[in-house]
């Protein structure tokens, strides 16, 4: 992906790879804006991404209950899920140093929760 912006990368890495499709733009700029000085790539961008939407979907959903349905948490649970196994495929591509594994268990954990 040369000539490529880091972001578009990450984008391109988002819809063919995970099949998370319209990022947040905002967030893809945090997130690259961040990880300039650790010197983020592509992959890096699109997991920090991920837990970043993860954590907000469990958060909107622990704090408003009675907005989101038993069907649309059922939905964000298995979505966190399966999102999680397909960047498992190219995680070996991310910083190790950044260490993300515990934060994507903790978020697995959390999005257990979700469901009760």
């Amino acid at each position: 992906m040369f000539g490529f912006s880091l972001k578009d990368k990450a984008k391109k890495i988002l819809e063919n790879d995970i099949g998370h499709y319209n990022p947040t733009s905002s967030w893809l700029n945090s997130i690259i804006k961040q990880g300039s000085s650790q010197e983020f790539n592509e992959y890096d961008v699109v997991i920090n991404y991920l837990m970043t939407d993860w954590e907000f979907k469990i958060n909107q959903c622990l704090e408003n209950p009675d907005l989101f349905g038993k069907e649309i948490r059922k939905t964000w649970a298995n979505t966190i899920k399966s999102e999680r196994k397909r960047f498992e495929f190219f995680e070996h591509k991310a910083h190790q140093d950044l260490d993300f594994r515990d934060r994507c268990s903790r978020i697995l954990k959390d999005s257990k929760k979700i469901l009760k």
